[in-house]
């Protein structure tokens, strides 16, 4: 089964440690609040599957590869207190269609 053939799943990025679930069908990336080595709730020791990426660009790569060169978004917000973007990225993409 590849990539392509999944609903979803999950991602690592090691430069921030974050956690990201990636949903095929819908077209879209973001992070999650789940903490990859937690012992109580954490992704490794979950038994769910995920990709390992050293950082953010490693995903952006593997995206490029399933959207087969279709824009990809990326959108924050902003917090309307002091003008600074959040740490809340999501990654949008137009996902394709799934023959039934």
């Amino acid at each position: 089964m590849t990539s392509c053939d999944q609903n979803a799943e999950y991602a690592f990025i090691a430069a921030d440690k974050s956690v990201w679930f990636l949903d095929f069908i819908i077209g879209i990336a973001f992070k999650t609040p789940i903490d990859f080595y937690a012992e109580l709730n954490g992704l490794e020791q979950s038994g769910r599957k995920y990709k390992w990426f050293d950082d953010i660009l490693g995903l952006q790569f593997y995206l490029d590869e399933i959207v087969l060169g279709q824009e990809i978004v990326i959108e924050t917000t902003v917090n309307p207190e002091n003008g600074k973007e959040n740490d809340d990225p999501k990654i949008l993409w137009q996902p394709k269609l799934i023959p039934k």
